[in-house]
C-alpha cells in the first residue's frame, strides 16, 4: 500500500477503529445497562402514529428495499451511459453497508431483550445497526449524485434528518441500543469515506469521467464540468 493510499485512508481507518472500540466497550455490562436506560426513555414515547413511522422506516430502508434502490440507481446511471459513476455509486452503498456487517460478526453483541421488541429480527447481533448503516450509505450516494448542483445542500440536510430518524426508529422498535446506531454511523462513514477518498473525489469539483464523456467533443465535456451530475 502506497503512502498516498495510506494518507487517503487515514480518516476512514480512524473511524473504523473508533467503531471497533465502541463495539468492544458496548459489550460490557455497565455500558449495556446505560444503553438500556436510554432505550427505555425512547420506548416511553410509543404511540400509534410513531410506531407506524418507525415501521415504514424499517421496511423502506431494510435490506430488500435497499438492494432495490441501489439497483435502480445503478440501472438509471447505466442507461444514461455513466458506467463509472454507476460503479462508484454502487460501491458507496455496498461498502458503507458491508462494513457494518463485518462489525456484527466481530462484536457479536446480543440485541435488547425480546420483551422490548416490537418487530422480529432475523439476526441476533445488535452492533452496529445495519438499517442505519444502509440508510446512511444511500444518503451519501444520493448526495454524491447531486454534488456541485443546487440540490446538494437540501439533499444533505434531508439525508441527515433521515439517518437520525432511522436511528431513533431502531431504538424505538426495541431492536437496537444507542451505541449500536452510533457505531453504524462511524462504520458507515468509514466505508463510504474510504470509497470517496480512494476515488479521488472531490477533485477540483470534477466528476469521475465516464466512457460516454470520453467520446464527447472537447467543448461539450468542458461545459459539463461545473457539477458532479451536469452531464459527465
Amino acid at each position: 500500500m502506497t503512502r498516498r493510499t495510506l494518507d487517503a485512508l487515514g480518516l476512514p481507518i480512524v473511524l473504523f477503529l473508533l467503531a471497533g472500540a465502541l463495539g468492544a466497550a458496548a459489550r460490557t455490562s455497565g455500558w449495556t445497562s446505560a444503553d438500556l436506560r436510554f432505550d427505555e426513555a425512547v420506548r416511553s414515547t410509543r404511540t400509534g402514529w410513531l410506531t407506524a413511522v418507525a415501521q415504514v422506516l424499517n421496511v423502506g430502508f431494510g435490506p430488500p428495499a435497499g438492494l432495490a434502490i441501489a439497483g435502480l440507481l445503478a440501472a438509471g446511471l447505466l442507461l444514461a451511459r455513466r458506467p463509472r459513476t454507476a460503479m462508484l455509486t454502487t460501491l458507496l452503498i455496498a461498502v458503507g453497508w458491508t462494513v457494518s456487517s463485518v462489525f456484527k460478526v466481530l462484536i457479536a453483541r446480543p440485541r435488547p431483550p425480546a420483551a422490548y421488541q416490537l418487530i422480529s429480527e432475523l439476526g441476533h447481533d445488535s452492533f452496529p445497526s445495519g438499517h442505519v448503516a444502509l440508510t446512511m450509505s444511500l444518503a451519501v450516494a444520493v448526495a454524491f449524485l447531486t454534488y456541485g448542483t443546487r440540490y446538494f445542500i437540501p439533499v444533505v440536510v434531508a439525508g441527515v434528518l433521515l439517518v437520525a430518524a432511522q436511528a431513533m426508529a431502531r431504538m424505538y422498535l426495541g431492536v437496537h441500543y444507542p451505541s449500536d446506531v452510533v457505531g453504524s454511523i462511524l462504520a458507515g462513514t468509514a466505508g463510504t469515506g474510504a470509497v470517496l477518498r480512494l476515488s479521488g473525489f472531490p477533485a477540483g469539483r470534477r466528476a469521475p469521467r465516464d466512457e460516454a464523456a470520453d467520446a464527447a467533443p472537447r467543448e461539450t465535456v468542458r461545459s459539463t464540468r461545473s457539477g458532479v451530475w451536469n452531464g459527465t
